[in-house]
């Protein structure tokens, strides 16, 4: 069976999170600090311990044991979280992509979803030992000016969720990284592929979803449909306007050049069905009986 590209593209998103978390299990058995990364569990004092014998031990960088900790060093740390952003984020950048692909995404914002990310998880791996270095930071911030106007305010959304997948990642919460991007591309899809609140209009959507109706104060346009072909080609013709269409009906039937008939059909076209594909499917079915089949669009009557 051949998927549409759409449906291909959300099977490839599928796959990569399969080969993600599978990679990370494979990863997470024999590197320790890719499992403290991905752990789901938090780590808190053992039984008895106060807090200034945690601070004391958390100081001299030992483990609560008194033994040394096993933790990795802070470049090994700050690539960890940096690798982890940009492989969790890539999903996030793909699903903007896919979801804006007639309407024309932006691609500064691909990029600065996709880097964003990474940035941020190595800067918060940097200072989230140091009240120093984060009041510096803060100055830094505050010294530098950005600005960027978005085409759509729906765009924002993916900068705050960038930016928490960078925060989530610079501090060792892996598992939260990937929590929050799988919810999110769930809720962006599900949107898109319903169309509730006409949030993603003219979108081409995957073809398992069934149309939902948006009430709408604008009259619906629909396409006038002119057949001209032999009499045996009607009920040919009016099989592929059931299968490829939401609604059809029988404006008019004239009498045409050699004998044939002209057929008039008022249609309304699902939104995964272009006006090429109907007429070539037109004339494959009917075929050798349908001389032509144009259309000519006009608005629908009250």
């Amino acid at each position: 069976m051949m998927l549409n590209p759409v449906d291909r593209s959300l099977l490839r998103l599928l796959l990569y999170y399969v080969l993600l978390v599978a990679g990370t299990i494979v990863l997470a058995r024999y590197v320790p600090a890719v499992r403290r990364a991905v752990s789901l569990e938090a780590e808190g004092p053992p039984p008895g311990m106060t807090a200034k014998e945690l601070r004391k031990t958390l100081e001299e960088g030992g483990a609560a044991t008194g033994e040394p900790a096993a933790r990795p060093t802070p470049a090994a740390a700050t690539a960890l979280a940096m690798i982890g952003a940009l492989a969790l984020v890539i999903p996030v950048a793909r699903v903007y992509m896919l979801t804006k692909q007639r309407q024309g995404y932006d691609p500064s914002v691909v990029q600065t979803v996709i880097l964003l990310p990474v940035a941020v998880a190595g800067i918060v791996a940097v200072v989230q030992n140091s009240l120093v270095l984060a009041f510096s930071l803060a100055g830094l911030a505050a010294a530098v000016r950005f600005r960027n106007t978005l085409k759509d305010s729906k765009d924002a959304v993916y900068i705050f969720v960038a930016m928490g997948v960078g925060l989530a990642a610079g501090v060792q919460a892996l598992a939260l990284c990937f929590v929050m991007t799988v919810i999110y591309n769930i809720s962006v899809v599900t949107l898109w592929a319903l169309n509730v609140g006409d949030t993603y209009p003219d979108e081409p959507r995957p073809s398992f979803t069934g149309e939902f109706q948006i009430a709408t104060a604008l009259p619906a346009i629909r396409d006038v449909l002119l057949v001209d072909a032999d009499a045996p080609a009607q009920p040919l013709v009016e099989r592929m306007l059931e299968r490829l269409t939401k609604s059809w009906r029988l404006l008019e039937q004239g009498s045409g050049t050699d004998g044939r008939v002209t057929l008039t059909y008022e249609v309304r076209l699902k939104k995964k069905t272009t006006r090429a594909a109907l007429i070539d499917a037109i004339a494959r079915e009917a075929a050798p009986h349908v001389a032509t089949a144009t259309f000519q669009a006009q608005p629908a009557t009250a």
